[in-house]
């Protein structure tokens, strides 16, 4: 069942949908989707939507909240779209987000919330889960971004990225590789590489080493220069918490890929059994085409299922293997 719900926090009024459970179902782990970049709450084909009916179904109340200015809810945003996505890199919706996260545990006696969703979804959750980590179970990252956007990368001139203000949180105790790579020669080979731009169809018909110019591009054992590193370190200090979080991408695309390397800049080969990773392939960066909506879906209730159905009944569940960083492709 869906129901209509509002919540006046930090000043703003909120509007957003419940999807209540059965009671006898109920759980006391609930999930909160948020806004994909300035896309309303239902998501791009309904993905929000279609995965909060399919948890609500095993139990977890589930919510979707838009956040100021962006779907129902009334509020003042930037100009333009370069500058809303700045604002949500630099976790401008953070404060409010905890705030909603607050709330709603109170209201719904919760022990906590699961956090995510698509794009910029991903960064304010990803931000939130680092900076107030308390009452937050766990975090899903669809297609997360963990680079400036294209404007500030081209103000940088392909330099080293400034050193990032710390929160009021513990530092990662993991170093950071150097930043490297010019802004052109990387950017620009990696829109083109993942057939994202104008260029891309060039090469359909043309013979050309992809693979090979991209594994020379990559720099595997660095940051490149339009990475956002702040975010970086919440991805560092999150991960080392222990706290579960699933993250899927769409296979052989540029948010793909450039996950990798944060990735391995920031972890090198550790094993991380309490991140899940998992590749969609043939579809688009908003999970779109090739049947991806339907098993974005799937992949979250089945992950959701191994990880807190406990605390539906009460009763310890035993955790099955969660499968390795890199080692799952479906």
């Amino acid at each position: 069942m869906r129901e209509l719900i509002e919540l006046d926090v930090k000043g703003h009024r909120l509007w957003g949908t419940y999807h209540a459970p059965a009671p006898a179902r109920r759980g006391a782990v609930g999930f909160l989707f948020l806004n994909p970049g300035h896309v309303p709450r239902s998501g791009h084909g309904g993905l929000s939507a279609r995965a909060a009916d399919g948890l609500a179904a095993q139990g977890f109340p589930c919510f979707r909240v838009d956040l100021p200015g962006l779907g129902d809810s009334d509020g003042t945003l930037p100009d333009t779209t370069a500058e809303l996505y700045q604002f949500v890199c630099g976790g401008g919706f953070v404060e409010v987000a905890q705030a909603v996260r607050e709330e709603l545990v109170k209201r719904h006696g919760l022990k906590g919330l699961v956090v995510g969703g698509l794009c910029g979804a991903a960064t304010t959750s990803l931000y939130l889960a680092d900076r107030n980590p308390e009452g937050i179970a766990g975090v899903f990252m669809f297609e997360p971004e963990f680079y400036l956007s294209e404007q500030e990368a081209a103000a940088t001139g392909g330099e080293e990225a400034k050193p990032e203000a710390e929160p009021a949180t513990w530092r990662s105790r993991l170093p950071l590789r150097r930043v490297t790579s010019k802004l052109f020669s990387y950017w620009g080979w990696m829109r083109m590489l993942t057939r994202e731009n104008e260029y891309a169809r060039l090469f359909r018909y043309v013979p050309f080493p992809r693979q090979l110019v991209l594994d020379l591009l990559m720099d595997w054992g660095s940051l490149p220069a339009v990475a956002n590193v702040p975010l970086v370190r919440a991805w560092q200090r999150l991960v080392e918490r222990g706290l579960p979080v699933l993250v899927i991408t769409a296979e052989g695309k540029l948010r793909d890929i450039y996950f990798d390397r944060i990735h391995r800049s920031a972890f090198s080969d550790l094993k991380l059994p309490m991140v899940e990773r998992l590749r969609l392939r043939g579809t688009n960066h908003i999970f779109t085409t090739g049947g991806a909506i339907d098993a974005c879906v799937g992949h979250l209730a089945r992950w959701a299922a191994e990880h807190f159905r406990e605390e539906r009944a009460g009763v310890a569940v035993p955790q099955p293997h969660v499968a390795e960083l890199h080692g799952v492709a479906r």
